[in-house]
C-alpha cells in the first residue's frame, strides 16, 4: 500500500475525530450560537469534555474495525455515522433556537404522556419555519467528511485491490477493535466519574443543566448519561437528612414576612387584603403575549396603527405590571399554569406536571374552594393536551376542566383547528354565569389563538381576512425585516396577537352585557413570549416604523453582551393586569403601572391576599408590595432584578444607567447567591415530593 494512500486514510480518520470534536465544542460555546451564554469553563472542563467525546467517537471507530474487513467499508460507515452526528448537531442547535435551552431526554415526557400526539403536532407544525431559520453551519462537519470520503475512497471504488485493502486485518482486527472499544468505554466512564467528583457538594450537584453537562463531560458523553438517567434510573430520591432540612426550610414559608435579597428590607402583606373578597375571579392566561406589544404602534401607509388597542385602554384603568416575567421551562404553557396556581417555579428542563404530579400542592383553586367558591378551568384545545382533563381537578383541585371536545363548535369558529379566542371566551363567561348562581366562582381560562404556527390559518386561506370578525392589522407583503423567513414570523405574530387583543376586547364587553362585570375581577397575564428569538430585529432594522407611549421599544446596543441580555429580557417580559370593572376598588387601589420586577410566582400569593384566602405557605411575593426582588428563567438561568440582568450561567451582567450607583459587586453577588439558594430549594422541594401524597388517583 502506497505511503500517500496511507496518509490519506489517516487524514480521513483524523477528520472524523477532529471535525466531530470541534463541532461538539462550537455547539456548546457562543462562537456560533450568539444567544448562548455558556458557563465559564475551567481547564478541567475543557480536558474532561474532550476526553468524554473522544471516548464516544472511539466506540464507533472500534465498531468499524470489528464489523468491517476493509478500509473502504469502514470509511463509509464512519461517513454515515458523521452524517447522523451532523443531523444531531443541527437538531440540537434548532432546539436551542426554539426553546432557548439545550435538549434533555426528560423533554420527551410530553410525547409519551396523554396528549402526546397533539404536542408532536405542534412541533411538526412549526418544523418548516424552524428549518428555514436554522443555522446549517452545524451540518458542515458532515459535509466535509462526505467530501473527503468521495475524494479519498469513493473515486477509487472500482479498483478492486483498493476497495479490499485494509490497514488492520486478521486477528489483529479483533484485538484492535476490542481494545479501542474498551478504551472508549473507559474514557467515557472516567470522564463522567471525574465530573461527579468535581461537582460533589457544589451547587451544580443538583442544579446542573444539559448545557453545563455537555460543557463538562462532552456533548455525546453527556447525552449517553442523560438517556441512562431518563430511561433507567428515572427519579432519584434524597437522603433522610436532606429531607429533614427541606422540611425545616419549608416551615419558614409559613411566615408571610419576605426579606428582600437586594436591600434586606422585610415586608408583610399590605393594606389590600380582602379587597376583592367574595367577588368572582376570571383569571385569563393569554397565549404568547409579550409585554412589548402593549402600546406598540406601527406605521402603515403614513398612519400609526395600534397592535393591541383594547389592552392599551385596559392598562389605563387597571393595575398593570410592565416589568413582569414568565417563569416557564420546557413545559411552556403548562409550566405557566403550574407557577401561577402554586407560586413554585418549574425545574426548567423537564415537564413538571408529568414528573411531579403525585403530591398535594397548595393551589389557588383549593384555597378558593375552602372559601366556598366554585372552580373550573377551560381551554380551547382538547382536554388530553397536557392531560388537563385529569390533572386540573386532581393536581390543582379544580372542580372540573372543560376542553374543546365538551363544547359545541361550529367549523367556522376554528383557527389552526382550535376554537378561536373570541368564541372561547364567550363560552367561558356563559359557563361562569351559570355557575355563579350557586355562589362566587373562580374561573381559569387559557387562550390559544396566538399559539404558533404564525402562518395563515388553514381555515382562512380562502377568506379575505386572517381571523373572523377582524380586519388584518398589516397589508399584504408588509416588510418588518429583510430576512424573509423572519419577516413571515414577525408579521404572523403581530397579526395573531392583534387578534387575541380583539378577542379580549370582545370578552370584556360581553362580561358587561352579561351583567357579571360588577361582581367580577379580571386578571390576565401572558404565559410566555412569542418564541421568536430574533424579534428585536424589526426594531433594529426599521426603528422609524414603531412608536410606543406605554413601553419604550428596544434599541440596538453596541456591546454584544448587553445586547444579548436585553434581548432576552424583552423576550421574557409578559404583562400582568388586574382589572376591576366595577371601579369600586379604585379609591383604595387606584389604576397604576407598577414597574418593579414581578413574575408568575407572584400571582398566587397576590390573589390570595386580595381575595382574603388563607394560605399555609407564602411562596413568591405580594406583587402589590413595594418589595425589591428578582425573577429567574429556569431554562437558561437569566436573573432579572430592577435595573439589572445577570446570566446565571456565564455571570455576564447589564446594569441599567439609573441603577449604576445602586448595584455594587457585593449586591451582584448577593443576587446570584439568592437565586442559587431559591432554585436549589424550589427544585428539591419538587423532586423530594415531601408534600402529602395525592390519595385520589382518578
Amino acid at each position: 500500500m502506497g505511503e500517500e494512500l496511507k496518509r490519506n486514510k489517516y487524514l480521513y480518520l483524523t477528520a472524523y475525530f477532529g471535525l466531530n470534536i470541534l463541532m461538539c465544542y462550537l455547539l456548546t460555546s457562543n462562537l456560533i450560537l450568539k444567544d448562548l451564554s455558556p458557563f465559564p469553563r475551567d481547564f478541567f472542563m475543557y480536558v474532561n469534555s474532550l476526553f468524554g467525546d473522544l471516548g464516544f467517537l472511539l466506540l464507533f471507530f472500534a465498531l468499524a474495525v470489528l464489523i468491517f474487513k476493509t478500509d473502504y467499508s469502514r470509511a463509509k460507515f464512519l461517513m454515515i455515522v458523521s452524517v447522523i452526528f451532523g443531523i444531531l448537531f443541527l437538531g440540537i442547535s434548532i432546539y436551542f433556537q426554539y426553546y432557548g435551552m439545550f435538549f434533555s431526554f426528560y423533554n420527551l415526557a410530553t410525547f409519551s404522556a396523554t396528549g402526546g400526539g397533539h404536542a408532536l403536532g405542534f412541533l411538526l407544525g412549526s418544523l418548516w419555519t424552524l428549518l428555514k431559520q436554522a443555522n446549517y453551519f452545524f451540518f458542515s462537519s458532515a459535509i466535509l467528511i462526505i467530501i473527503l470520503f468521495i475524494v479519498i475512497f469513493y473515486r477509487k471504488r472500482k479498483d478492486e485491490s483498493f476497495r479490499k485493502g485494509s490497514l488492520i486485518s486478521g486477528i489483529k482486527r479483533v484485538y484492535v477493535g476490542l481494545g479501542f472499544f474498551v478504551f472508549g468505554i473507559l474514557m467515557m466512564t472516567s470522564s463522567l466519574g471525574a465530573y461527579k467528583v468535581n461537582i460533589e457538594n457544589t451547587w451544580y450537584q443538583d442544579n446542573a443543566t444539559p448545557l453545563y453537562g455537555t460543557e463538562a463531560v462532552g456533548l455525546f458523553n453527556y447525552y449517553v448519561y442523560d438517556a441512562y438517567n431518563y430511561y433507567v434510573l428515572r427519579k432519584e430520591g434524597y437522603s433522610d437528612d436532606i429531607i429533614e432540612v427541606l422540611k425545616e426550610k419549608l416551615e419558614d414559608y409559613k411566615n408571610p414576612e419576605y426579606k428582600s435579597p437586594i436591600d434586606d428590607r422585610v415586608t408583610l402583606n399590605n393594606d389590600y387584603e380582602n379587597l376583592f373578597a367574595g367577588k368572582n375571579l376570571l383569571l385569563i392566561q393569554v397565549e404568547s403575549l409579550n409585554n412589548f406589544v402593549i402600546g406598540l404602534e406601527i406605521e402603515v401607509d403614513g398612519e400609526y396603527v395600534e397592535v393591541t388597542p383594547n389592552l392599551n385602554k385596559l392598562v389605563n384603568n387597571s393595575i398593570y405590571f410592565n416589568n413582569h416575567y414568565t417563569t416557564v421551562g420546557i413545559g411552556n404553557t403548562s409550566d405557566a399554569e403550574f407557577t401561577a396556581l402554586t407560586g413554585l417555579y418549574p425545574r426548567g428542563y423537564n415537564y413538571t406536571i408529568y414528573e411531579y404530579n403525585n403530591v398535594e400542592y397548595q393551589t389557588l383553586p383549593k384555597l378558593f374552594s375552602k372559601k366556598g367558591y366554585g372552580t373550573f378551568s377551560m381551554h380551547a384545545n382538547t382536554g388530553d393536551f397536557y392531560d388537563r382533563s385529569s390533572l386540573h381537578p386532581r393536581l390543582y383541585g379544580f372542580d372540573y376542566h372543560i376542553g374543546k371536545e365538551q363544547m359545541e363548535i361550529d367549523e367556522k369558529d376554528l383557527i389552526h383547528s382550535w376554537l378561536n379566542d373570541e368564541v372561547f371566551l364567550k363560552n367561558v363567561i356563559n359557563l361562569m354565569q351559570e355557575e355563579s348562581t350557586d355562589g362566587p366562582v373562580f374561573t381559569f381560562a387559557i387562550t390559544i389563538s396566538c399559539h404558533t404556527p404564525y402562518n395563515v390559518p388553514e381555515e382562512r386561506k380562502k377568506e379575505e381576512t386572517l381571523f373572523p370578525g377582524k380586519e388584518n392589522l398589516l397589508p399584504e407583503n408588509f416588510i418588518l425585516s429583510r430576512n424573509f423567513a423572519l419577516n413571515e414570523q414577525l408579521v404572523g405574530y403581530l397579526e395573531h396577537v392583534s387578534y387575541t387583543d380583539y378577542a379580549l376586547g370582545k370578552a370584556l364587553a360581553y362580561l358587561e352585557e352579561s351583567g357579571m362585570a360588577e361582581d367580577t375581577v379580571v386578571v390576565l397575564y401572558g404565559d410566555h413570549g412569542s418564541g421568536i428569538v430574533d424579534v428585536s430585529q424589526m426594531f433594529y432594522e426599521n426603528p422609524e416604523l414603531f412608536k410606543n407611549s406605554v413601553n419604550p421599544n428596544i434599541t440596538l446596543e453596541e456591546n454584544e453582551i448587553s445586547r444579548k441580555l436585553l434581548e432576552r429580557k424583552m423576550l421574557a417580559q409578559v404583562p400582568m393586569i388586574i382589572y376591576d370593572p366595577s371601579g369600586a376598588s379604585h379609591e383604595i387601589l387606584p389604576p397604576q403601572t407598577i414597574s418593579l420586577v414581578r413574575s408568575h410566582s407572584s400571582i398566587s400569593r397576590t390573589l390570595a391576599n386580595l381575595f382574603g384566602l388563607d394560605p399555609t405557605y407564602y411562596f413568591g411575593i405580594n406583587a402589590l408590595s413595594d418589595t425589591l426582588t428578582f425573577a429567574y428563567n429556569p431554562r437558561n438561568f437569566d436573573i432579572f432584578a430592577d435595573g439589572l440582568i445577570i446570566s446565571g450561567q456565564s455571570i455576564d451582567f447589564v446594569i441599567e444607567k439609573e441603577y449604576q450607583e445602586f448595584y455594587d459587586l457585593e449586591k451582584l453577588e448577593k443576587v446570584v447567591e439568592a437565586f442559587r439558594k431559591q432554585k436549589d430549594f424550589n427544585d428539591k422541594l419538587l423532586k423530594s415530593e415531601i408534600f402529602p401524597k395525592i390519595t385520589n388517583k382518578s
